[in-house]
């Protein structure tokens, strides 16, 4: 058929063109209120019909159930300009799908079908870059500062690989396993997969948001290998706790100590607490990683370290000494794993045999690898050896546990909590201390 003529169709009026066609398709608005979005908002759809089959075509506006009256926007300060871009929107649909009628077979389609027709045409016009959907899920995703680093992550390792002008319509099951074995030269099996999993988050996000028209990762395994543990025995934690050290090491020590006896604390959360966190003699907070409330009863062990390390502006002094709780950890770190043995070692130039040796610091640490993150791994472990029942610990940790609809049914006891932890200190601090 001609151009002319199609357009010429294209242009008429939907309802008159499908009239006089006999075109069996229909598009009207529609709220899908489906989800829970926190905003009580729901998205306005155009619910294509066709064959006696429905599909949905998202429009990108969103408004709540009073605002809608089956067919547009009202009680909504923009409501003038939100109906105006509807409208546009389906005009724009069905001038397309009337386009389309005229080839042959388009009344055997499906409405899904239709619908990728109508969006391949639409991707083939645009691309997008890769560096923009990260851009566009990180802001409009709720994420955690330290996730939003590793997504970061992700995408400078995609761009180093293919390039700043890399599309997102490029990403292909090919593509990933080319990729992943790119990551394979400099990263194992679990770096590969944190990276890969953002990937993965991110194609899902172009592809429910009608960016891409395939879900590239379909047949794509991320691998994963088990975390290495992270605990270590009670006599490696009492001989921690005993070895000779500097003031700064002391000083290290005593934080990672404070983190144990409060049932293995994340480090961020203990560093970031204001002194209102302390409530009756117990520690309230909320974790950052997992929004969870927590209580935890306030040990004498625990007590006789917040006292000598109390802060001004924060619970604890370190924060008011540091500008980053990053560098605080870090350099946390690196303390716990210099206490060991400590030797010197003569080493003689081999170019100049009269110049005075190098000195070389050896340490044999008592912990080799100790992190922060040994606090929390080592309670929970110890709890177990200690007779604490499987649950209390879950419980301690936040761990679901049992069945998730019993659970709605069963109150939680902190004092379990409160006398696990008591027993977990005093299988630290008894016979072979």
């Amino acid at each position: 058929m001609p151009v002319a003529f199609v357009e010429l169709f294209a242009d008429i009026n939907f309802i008159s063109l499908s009239e006089k066609l006999c075109i069996m398709f229909t598009t009207k608005f529609y709220l899908d209120l489906r989800g829970k979005a926190k905003d009580g908002k729901g998205s306005v759809v155009i619910l294509l019909c066709n064959n006696r089959t429905t599909t949905t075509i998202s429009t990108g506006v969103r408004v709540l159930k009073s605002e809608w009256d089956g067919s547009r926007v009202i009680n909504n300060i923009s409501s003038a300009s939100l109906n105006s871009e509807l409208s546009l929107k389906k005009a724009d649909i069905d001038r397309k799908i009337s386009v389309l009628a005229f080839e042959d077979g388009f009344n055997n389609l499906s409405a899904a079908q239709i619908k990728a027709r109508l969006f391949e045409k639409t991707i083939a016009r645009k691309s997008i870059r890769v560096s923009d959907v990260f851009d566009e899920y990180i802001r409009n995703k709720t994420l955690q500062p330290g996730t939003i680093d590793i997504y970061n992550l992700a995408l400078k390792k995609v761009l180093s690989f293919a390039g700043n002008g890399f599309h997102i319509e490029d990403i292909n099951l090919k593509w990933l396993h080319t990729f992943d074995k790119y990551l394979s030269q400099t990263q194992g099996v679990n770096g590969r997969s944190m990276y890969m999993r953002c990937i993965r988050a991110i194609c899902r996000y172009a592809w429910k948001t009608k960016l891409i028209t395939d879900y590239p990762f379909e047949g794509f395994s991320i691998k994963q290998e088990p975390t290495p543990k992270r605990s270590i025995s009670v006599e490696q934690l009492r001989e921690l706790m005993n070895y000779p050290v500097n003031a700064r090491q002391q000083v290290f020590r005593d934080y990672f100590f404070l983190m144990f006896y409060l049932i293995g604390i994340n480090a961020v959360d203990l560093l970031l607490a204001k002194k209102s966190a302390i409530v009756n003699g117990r520690f309230e907070y909320i974790r950052r990683k997992t929004h969870k409330p927590y209580s935890i009863k306030i040990e004498p062990e625990a007590e006789v370290l917040l006292r000598k390390y109390a802060g001004k502006k924060y619970l604890l002094e370190g924060m008011d000494r540091f500008s980053s709780h990053k560098t605080f950890i870090h350099q946390m770190d690196d303390s716990l794993q210099s206490i060991g043995k400590l030797t010197w070692e003569m080493i003689p130039d081999p170019e100049d045999l009269f110049a005075m040796p190098r000195l070389e610091k050896h340490i044999e640490p008592v912990i080799p690898d100790i992190t922060t993150y040994y606090a929390r791994h080592t309670w929970s472990t110890l709890a177990y050896e200690a007779g604490v029942p499987i649950d209390i610990v879950a419980q301690a940790m936040g761990h679901s546990m049992g069945n998730r609809t019993t659970m709605i049914y069963v109150k939680l006891d902190p004092k379990k909590v409160d006398d696990a932890n008591r027993k977990v200190i005093d299988y630290l601090f008894k016979s072979g201390n």
